[in-house]
Order: C-alpha cells, then structure tokens, then sequence
C-alpha cells in the first residue's frame, strides 16, 4: 500500500495541506488545502507554490506524481500563475509529436487528438536532445467519460524490462527517425494528417531556413526530401540516470514512436495503405546503429507498461505535475467535451 510516511518530503508542506495516497496505488499523491486562502485565491497559492518549492519538489522525486486538488486554479490565467514558479523548457515545444495548439505563453493544449484515439505510454520528448524534467497539466474541464492522463512509475516498469533489451539499448542506443510533411501535402485522410504535422506547424515557422537553423540549435539533423517535407533524425541513449535520486530508468519512446497494431489500433491499416513502402512514415525508431529493434522486444513493452498503469479521474481545477524521469503518461479515450492543458517545465 503506498504510505505517507514513505515519502521523506511528506512533512515538509506543513499544516496548510494535507497529503493523501491514490488509494493501493503507488501513485499520485494527493496534496489538498485546508485553510480557505488557498481554497479562494489564486495569489495566496502562488506564494505558497513559491515558499514551499523545495519541499514540492523532493516529494515530486520521491512520489513520481502530484496532484494538486482544491485549489484555486479556475482558469487558464490562474494555472499560469502556477507554472510560472518553474523556470521554462528551452525550445518549448519545438518539434514536438504530439498535435496541441498554444493557448497562453507557457500553456498548450494537451493534444487534439482524436477523442477516440488512446496515447500511449510515454516520457515527454524523449526523443528529441531537449525535453521538460517536469510537466504540469491542468483540468479546465474533464470528459463525462473516459480521458484519464494515466500514468506508471518508470522504476517498476524498467525493473521488468528483459534484460537482453535494456543491454541491447544501453550499448547501441534509440535512433529517432521523424518526418514532418509539407504544408501544401495532404495524406488524403484526417486522421493522418493530424497525426503526421506539418513542418510549419511542428516548427512554428513558415521560414524553411529557420525550421532546418532550429534544428541545429536542437542538435537534431534536418533534411529535406524531395516531396518537400522535412525529416529530422536524433541518437538517444534510450536510459537516463535520474538527475536527483541517481536511479537509472527507461527513458524513450520505442513503445510510441514504433508504428504498429499496438500502439496505433485501427489507424494501423490506415499507415500501411499510405505510406506503404515508398512514402517517408511520421515516425522510423530503431537502434542508434539503425538496426531494427526486433519485434517481440517492443511487444514486451506493452503488457509491462499495462501492469503498472495506474489512472485517477480529473476533476475540474486539477493540476498534476509528473516528474517526467520517473513517470510515463498517455491518454485514454473519451466521450464528450475535454479541456486539458499542459504546460513543460525545468
């Protein structure tokens, strides 16, 4: 059963909280107000988020995740009080994978992804050079049913990764292959279009010599094809020592970013018929050498990430911050209106 006591940092929020366990699971942990300040005013739960940062932070390493529950955070503005305690990311979310639109100057939409679709299991732009230590999302408005941002521990998960993968990926490491297509080039379905960007929208720019100059300063390298669209490469390690506890986890995306039946469901057919063998594929991941990493490896992931799904119903005003080493995220599908918000952080 997941205990309080367990976490060195409980005690050092103080009298103004109280710290609660996601029931058996293992995470979150619940961190809700008992004095009315921090109830009604989103000034007063700003000086606290700021006074009270150390000790916010070593429960975040020590919990893997945090929701915040109680709080007043009614608005986008109010969660961006919030994230404003937090040094920004340095690229923000310069080609990222995900379709999300900015909606405030540190705050995206989660993704606009199909409400059908369910997002794997993921670390936030582990494939690119830089990515967020920490993200923060908020619930604006939750889904009548459905729309969890589930979560696992990455310490359980990389304890019962095969040992011959993890060898495999320590030694050659995980070769991002992404492709981003031109914005005059349809796939002729909605759906991949939404999930195969644009060049201009992954990159913010109409400007094919800035797009090609951020990818530089990123440390990823662009290239462009013929059909006109831009493919960025990256070499990961595929593990990272946590920068705090020292712990060495699973960090990549070989479980999202390998097109197959299990991480794509339905749109599988839909890939295979475009794209075929001729067309460039939104995602290529194998080895840093560029060998194939082989199949029954990535099959192993998901029934791994699956055991140690944990998944918690938002409620609206939530903020969840997920130290992004140590916690994988996805999404599951959802009926109605949802309005979740996330912002990257350092």
């Amino acid at each position: 059963m997941a205990s309080i006591a367990n976490l060195p940092a409980a005690g050092g929020l103080g009298d103004e909280v109280a710290l609660t366990p996601f029931g058996t699971a293992p995470l979150p942990v619940f961190v809700q107000p008992r004095v009315e300040a921090l109830r009604a005013d989103i000034g007063a739960l700003a000086d606290w988020f700021r006074t009270n940062r150390p000790a916010l932070d070593q429960l975040l390493v020590d919990a893997g995740a945090i929701v915040l529950r109680g709080f007043a955070v009614e608005d986008t503005a109010a969660f961006g009080r919030v994230v404003d305690c937090f040094a920004p990311t340095d690229f923000g979310y310069l080609a990222g994978a995900s379709p999300r639109a900015q909606l405030a100057p540190r705050v995206f939409e989660a993704t606009s992804a199909p409400a059908e679709a369910v997002l794997g299991m993921h670390q936030e732009m582990a494939y690119l050079p830089n990515y967020p230590s920490r993200i923060a999302f908020y619930c604006r408005m939750p889904s009548v049913t459905g729309g969890e941002t589930y979560l696992a521990d990455m310490r359980a998960v990389t304890r019962e990764i095969p040992a011959a993968f993890l060898a495999a990926v320590r030694e050659r490491g995980v070769l991002y292959t992404r492709n981003f297509r031109a914005p005059q080039v349809s796939t002729g379905h909605p759906v991949l279009d939404v999930f195969h960007k644009t060049w201009t929208d992954a990159f913010s720019t109409a400007d094919p010599g800035k797009a090609i100059a951020d990818c530089a300063a990123m440390g990823l390298q662009g290239s462009w094809l013929d059909d006109g669209s831009l493919s960025v490469a990256y070499r990961a390690p595929g593990l990272i020592d946590h920068p705090v506890s020292g712990e060495c986890l699973w960090f990549n995306q070989i479980a999202t970013q390998t097109l197959n039946r299990q991480n794509t469901g339905d749109r599988f057919a839909l890939y295979e018929r475009h794209y075929g063998s001729t067309r460039p594929r939104p995602y290529l991941t194998t080895y840093g050498d560029g060998g194939a990493i082989p199949e029954d490896f990535v099959a192993a992931l998901y029934p791994i990430l699956s055991r140690n799904t944990v998944a918690f119903p938002w409620s609206h005003g939530d903020i969840l911050l997920i130290d992004n080493f140590r916690t994988a995220h996805g999404r599951n599908a959802f009926t109605g209106l949802r309005d979740v918000q996330v912002a990257l952080l350092n």
